[in-house]
């Protein structure tokens, strides 16, 4: 069964005025009434075209979605045109998430409007920041960490639209609809990351390294080589002096590269 979100992500109350308005709205009702139609073994597509609304309108739908999978009902969002803000939390609650080529994906941070003394604001900052780590911890239940903690909320402090293939090099999403996954060369698990910016080049610190220890070595062997031979410094793996600049222009590298984040 297909079903369509369109519009403003607004609670159950709110959708009928806005309709009545003529203004698209979808509301968590929309999404429950949907599920209990669909037919028992069939999968349900939910097609997302909204750039968000209600945070907790959008929490509710993204838990309708993981009890339903939960009962058995394999869920799929697929993104057409825009999963912004909020939606972009329901489309997290799918089993599967598929964006169009031409689709985006955005996410930012929560807002809201306070009036009052500093301590009312201050109250406001405090359930703006437990509901991002709560947005945060929608996507990161579908990026499965491909992207860390810290870089999504980068991603949402600079609110941050998502191409297709930005989404599903992210893990926002599992598939380009119409794309065929492309096969890849096998992936060396020294290389598999979870950084901030990357890591400092091994390769470069590795050459860097066996050039300076084969220096200290008037056999021109690494510590590695030379362990257990007489006389080899103990323990020796890596001399921090010689080492120091290679590791200083790595780590230079790494702070630029989170500077450009």
């Amino acid at each position: 069964m297909r079903y369509s979100l369109n519009g403003h992500i607004v609670a159950d109350g709110d959708a009928p005025i806005l309709r009545w308005w003529g203004i698209p709205a979808s509301c968590p009702a929309d999404i429950r009434g949907a599920l209990a139609q669909n037919p028992e073994g069939e999968e349900f597509v939910l097609e997302i075209n909204s750039g968000g609304g209600s945070v907790f309108a959008g929490f509710e739908m993204y838990s309708l979605l993981r009890n339903a999978s939960r009962q058995g009902v394999h869920t799929r969002a697929e993104v057409q045109s825009l999963a912004g803000s909020a939606a972009s939390v329901v489309m997290a609650g799918a089993d599967t998430a598929a964006v169009s080529p031409v689709g985006q994906v955005m996410i930012h941070l929560p807002g809201t409007i306070t009036e009052g003394n500093q301590g009312v604001h201050r109250e406001s900052v405090q359930m703006l920041e437990s509901i991002t780590e709560s947005i945060i911890a929608a996507s990161e239940g579908k990026v499965r960490g491909k992207t860390s903690h810290d870089a999504l909320r980068r991603l949402m402090d600079r609110e941050t639209f998502l191409s297709a293939r930005a989404a599903l090099d992210a893990g926002l999403v599992d598939e380009i609809i119409g794309e065929e996954p492309q096969p890849g060369e096998p992936v060396n698990p020294a290389n598999i990351f979870n950084a901030v910016g990357g890591l400092p080049d091994m390769d470069k610190l590795r050459a860097a390294y066996i050039e300076a220890t084969k220096s200290q070595s008037p056999e021109g062997k690494t510590p590695e080589a030379r362990a257990g031979e007489p006389g080899a410094p103990e323990g020796a793996v890596f001399n921090l002096n010689t080492g120091a600049i290679a590791i200083a222009e790595a780590e230079a590298a790494l702070q630029r590269a989170r500077a450009e984040l």
